[in-house]
């Protein structure tokens, strides 16, 4: 893919995420509408002082428009310090569905911690833009501990937090927790969810590995905390 081509596409990615129609950010830059829609196809570059001009539009770094996502990329070749891409899943009760977000994260310089931009709710784990809400934060990672603080860009009262334990084989799947305000309800709430380094099959087994199992409501019942007591094999 070319440079063109990805900085277009993480344009249209955050401009989605925003609500944001083309017209909109083409008059936030001063720009046509059609030369914004050629810049989402990769059809013309964009020179520095514009992709400054549009990361400050969408609340992004312009390391981050830079960024290449395509895993067919050569081997360590990260471009604007982009490192990996995870997709988180959990399952909601209220709708009967499996929700599917895409977690992106950035290295920062000198820190041990890392940048967060997590998509929550996708329609399609390949276009991340098309979500319900965008959030955005730090990530930490120890040996079998990763933790991620996140906060609304559309709503900055509601922060998140998750936590998840990595298993001792080293599986590209963990579980974890999810914890926040729900945006439905405006209450407290908890959410079991899956991380993968890949996009999941949704299918009855996963289904079956987001819903809460007997022992995890026995442990919960028992220490008066809620917590999971399920990992993946």
């Amino acid at each position: 893919m070319r440079i063109e081509e990805c900085v277009g596409k993480n344009i249209k990615k955050y401009r989605l995420a925003y609500k944001m129609t083309l017209e909109e950010l083409a008059n936030e830059i001063h720009k046509s509408k059609s030369t914004v829609s050629k810049y989402e196809k990769g059809l013309i570059s964009l020179d520095i002082a514009t992709l400054d001009e549009i990361a400050g539009v969408l609340k992004v770094s312009a390391a981050q428009l830079l960024a290449v996502t395509d895993e067919k990329e050569e081997a360590g070749y990260r471009r604007g310090e982009f490192l990996d891409r995870q997709y988180m899943y959990s399952y909601d009760g209220r709708s009967r569905r499996v929700l599917k977000s895409v977690i992106e994260r950035y290295r920062i310089e000198d820190s041990e911690q890392t940048g967060i931009q997590m998509f929550y709710d996708v329609r399609d784990e390949e276009n991340p833009g098309d979500c319900k809400t965008l959030y955005a934060g730090l990530g930490r990672k120890y040996d079998f501990i990763e933790s991620y603080t996140m906060q609304n860009q559309n709503n900055p009262t509601e922060q998140i937090l998750i936590c998840c334990i990595n298993s001792l084989n080293r599986t590209s799947r963990k579980m974890g927790m999810l914890t926040g305000l729900s945006y439905k309800t405006m209450l407290p709430v908890a959410i079991k969810i899956m991380i993968s380094s890949g996009p999941v099959k949704e299918n009855e087994e996963l289904v079956k590995a987001l819903l809460l199992t007997k022992e995890d409501m026995k442990t919960s019942k028992k220490y008066n905390l809620f917590t999971i007591d399920q990992f993946m094999e």
